[in-house]
Formats: structure tokens, C-alpha cells, sequence
């Protein structure tokens, strides 16, 4: 995310959000080594056959002096740096009745670096578990990258700051005589005419006020569905217009929560402005764990550019959501949510992988 700001304003909010996913597939190779015993009494390695499909063949190089049985990689092309394209393997094997001497994905690093090494004293401890018809038979499980794709999302804000023009069919007066709204118990003094450019709803709500200047002064006006210090906010806006901005020193949390108020307060009142300079704070502050609940103030309050912004997010980490129970209640209470989710455009780039060693 890069932000720049002018006198404390946002200009530029440039977000940039990107999910590498790696398609994968594994390869399952089985090498079954018959009358084992002898082939250890007289050789010193063991070529096996060629994994299907790849370019290399695993070895088996014997260590008397250690005792030790070791498998490595055996490359069947002149640039095995390039060539062999292995993630993580995990090995074990096959006993008379179970998989013995399993390991965990391991990293694959270098070629001579063994994959797996077995202790042929402990073989031949347990003869009876470890070779069936004294076969040794070892199992691979290799996983290799097939595809790499970078999932992009970006969203470039420019807020370029305007005079408030006036709408059409407001109150005029050209007196600037102040109203009153009672709110929560608290008083706010506003200018009238201001209060009706910045607000439709507000220039309805006034359109009936009396004209007599004495009892206007008089008249307070209660509003009961909102917030006081929400409501202190909408007039900080009515006063500041493309001025306003919320800069305070306090916590993200509770920073989020005002934004997330004042962009329901500004759908209440109709203040277009504000709501879309809300929804651009807003996105700021999506992550994975709270995008369902945006999601639903966005939709709520009819908040377009929040709502697209969101169901990009929630496509480009899909993976992660889909099983959640929010995702989950949200599809069941409404399934359309998904198809539009699956339709949101998100940039595609191929990456190249090619396995080095070292």
C-alpha cells in the first residue's frame, strides 16, 4: 500500500494486493528391491528404474563401514540444476504389516545431500517386519510445482478536493441563519443553508421549517437514530466539506468503527461525498478475518465501491475463506453473493519456476 497525503488530506491511496498460488502434483514411485541380502553382500550402489515422467532415477549407495543404506537423487539429463523440479518428498517403507521409518515432507536442497538413509543393522534386527519375502520395498512420494500464478488486485484512489457545489431545488437563505439539531441529548448549531446543500435529506427535513426568524431560532430539530459523536462528525463535514478528514491519534480498532458509523450516518442523510470518501478509508482496513462483515455494512448502505472492492478481496483469498463460518452463513443467507464473487475481474501473471540448488 503507498499513501500520500497533502496538509494531512488524503491524495493518493494506491493498494496493491497479490496471492501466489502453486499448482502442484505428486508422484507416487515404488522401488521393490528383491533378494536384498545378496545384492548388499556384493555391490556398493543400486540404480533404480526411471521415475515416470522425470528426469531422474534414485540411487542406493551402500555403506558397510557405517552400516548405513543412503538414497539420492540420480539425474538422467545434463542440466539437473534446470531440470529437476522437486518441492518436498517423503519417504517410507513398506513392512509386513505397516509403513515403517516414515518421515515428514522434507525439503528437497541439493543433489548430494542423501533423501533418506536406513540403518541396515536395524534391517536386519527386524528382518521379519522390515523385508517381506526379503524384498526391501521403498516408497517416494515426490511433490513438484506444475504452475505458478501471481492473483493481482489493485485500486489506485485519487481524491481530487472540490468546492461543495450546491444542489439543485435546496433551501436558500440568504440570511445564513442557523438550525438546530438535538441529538442524544446534545445541541448542534448548524448553518442552514449548508445543511441543505450537503444533504438532500437534510433540505427536505428544512424545507418545512417556518420561515420566521425568531422561531426558527426556537425550533430544534431531534434525531434519534444516529450517534452523537457520529452526528458531530456530519457537522464537522456540513462545515469542512472536502476539507474534512479523520486524523486522530487513537486506536485502529476503534478508528475503523467510526468509519465504519459515519459511512452508515452518511448513507442516512445522503451525503454522497462523504460515503464514497468513507468507503476509500474503509478498504484500508479490510483483512480476511473481518471481509464478511464489511461486506455486509457495504451492502447495507448501498456502498457500490466498497461492495466490488470486497468481493475482489474475498475471490483473491478464496482459499482461506471458503470454509469459514461467516463465508459459510453468508451464502446460505444470500447465494447470489457467490456467483457475483466468482465474476470479480482480478489480474492473472504466470511465473516461471525453475528449481536451483544452493
Amino acid at each position: 500500500m503507498y499513501t500520500t497525503k497533502k496538509n494531512g488530506l488524503l491524495m493518493k491511496h494506491i493498494l496493491h494486493h497479490s496471492r501466489t498460488k502453486c499448482y502442484t502434483k505428486k508422484i507416487n514411485f515404488v522401488w521393490s528391491i528383491g533378494n536384498f541380502w545378496n545384492i548388499c553382500n556384493f555391490m556398493d550402489t543400486l540404480t533404480s528404474s526411471n521415475v515416470k515422467e522425470e528426469s531422474y532415477k534414485i540411487d542406493m549407495c551402500i555403506n558397510r563401514e557405517d552400516s548405513k543404506l543412503y538414497f539420492f537423487i540420480n539425474s538422467t539429463v545434463p542440466n539437473p540444476k534446470e531440470q529437476i523440479n522437486i518441492n518436498r518428498y517423503k519417504i517410507y517403507i513398506q513392512g509386513t504389516t505397516e509403513a515403517l521409518l516414515c518421515t515428514n515432507w522434507q525439503r528437497f536442497h541439493d543433489f548430494n545431500e542423501p533423501l533418506y538413509e536406513v540403518c541396515s543393522k536395524t534391517v536386519r534386527l527386524n528382518e521379519t517386519d522390515y523385508l517381506p519375502n526379503n524384498t526391501l520395498s521403498v516408497h517416494f512420494t515426490f511433490e513438484s510445482y506444475t504452475n505458478i500464478v501471481h492473483f493481482n488486485m489493485y485500486e489506485n484512489i485519487i481524491d481530487m478536493y472540490q468546492s461543495i457545489n450546491a444542489r439543485n431545488n435546496f433551501v436558500s437563505d440568504e440570511s445564513d441563519s442557523i438550525v438546530t439539531f438535538l441529538v442524544e441529548g446534545k445541541r448542534f448549531h448548524v448553518n442552514k443553508s449548508l445543511a441543505c446543500a450537503t444533504s438532500p435529506v437534510f433540505n427536505k427535513m428544512l424545507k418545512n421549517c417556518t420561515k420566521d426568524a425568531e422561531e426558527e431560532a426556537k425550533q430544534e430539530i431531534e434525531i434519534n437514530d444516529i450517534k452523537s459523536d457520529i452526528f458531530q462528525l456530519i457537522v464537522f463535514y456540513i462545515e469542512k466539506g472536502n476539507l474534512f478528514d479523520i486524523d486522530f491519534d487513537i486506536d485502529k480498532i476503534l478508528k475503523q468503527n467510526i468509519w465504519l458509523h459515519l459511512l452508515a450516518a452518511a448513507h442516512r442523510f445522503d451525503i454522497s461525498d462523504l460515503k464514497v470518501k468513507c468507503e476509500k478509508y474503509l478498504i484500508e482496513f479490510i483483512t480476511k478475518e473481518d471481509a464478511i462483515i464489511f461486506l455486509d455494512t457495504a451492502i447495507n448502505n448501498n456502498a457500490l465501491y466498497l461492495t466490488n472492492y470486497i468481493k475482489k478481496f474475498i475471490k483473491l483469498h478464496m482459499d482461506d475463506l471458503r470454509c469459514t463460518t461467516k463465508f459459510l452463513e453468508k451464502i446460505q443467507i444470500s447465494p447470489e453473493i457467490l456467483d457475483d464473487i466468482n465474476n470479480q475481474k482480478l489480474s492473472e501473471e504466470n511465473a516461471l519456476y525453475i528449481k536451483y540448488n544452493n
